[in-house]
């Protein structure tokens, strides 16, 4: 089959998915550049490669919905242990392996959680741009400041 764009293709790739009860995601892409061809490449969103000859799956599809990933994000209690272990600054695998650890069950991903601990950043700046929250937990922690802006009186030259 051919396919004149990779919409078209991700569209079919979903499609087959859905009717085999699991789910699919871009793992990397390509626009295409003078060395190289443009090209997707589409797994599983367990993290495990699709064969897309005969509409063959290389691992064991869930027998139910409950508890896929495509079918439940993560719960109340996976986002509040990522939370927790965020805040004490523990690596995003290791906080995969507790929450798989606490929960054999759960069929969470690293991309789940890279996500949340993304989401948990964007509620914790508010409105602010990164360097505008710096200067604030700057204040917020009492540290002795100071920062130069160059004449457009928007780009930070210098802080100390």
């Amino acid at each position: 089959m051919t396919f004149t764009c990779s919409e078209h293709l991700l569209e079919w790739v979903r499609n087959k998915a859905s009717k085999l009860k699991f789910g699919v995601v871009i793992a990397r892409s390509d626009n295409g550049t003078s060395i190289r061809q443009a090209f997707v490449v589409i797994k599983c969103e367990s993290g495990l490669m699709v064969l897309a000859v005969c509409e063959l799956h290389n691992h064991a599809l869930e027998t139910k919905l409950h508890g896929h990933s495509i079918a439940c994000r993560l719960n109340r209690e996976e986002k509040d242990s990522i939370s927790e272990l965020s805040i004490i600054k523990v690596a995003l695998r290791n906080i995969l392996v507790d929450l798989k650890r606490n929960r054999p069950d759960s069929v969470s991903n690293i991309k789940q959680v890279y996500n949340e601990r993304y989401n948990l950043k964007v509620v914790k700046m508010d409105s602010r741009t990164e360097m505008q929250y710096l200067l604030k937990l700057l204040g917020d922690n009492q540290y002795v400041s100071s920062f130069r802006a160059c004449e457009d009186k928007v780009t930070v030259r210098d802080i100390f």
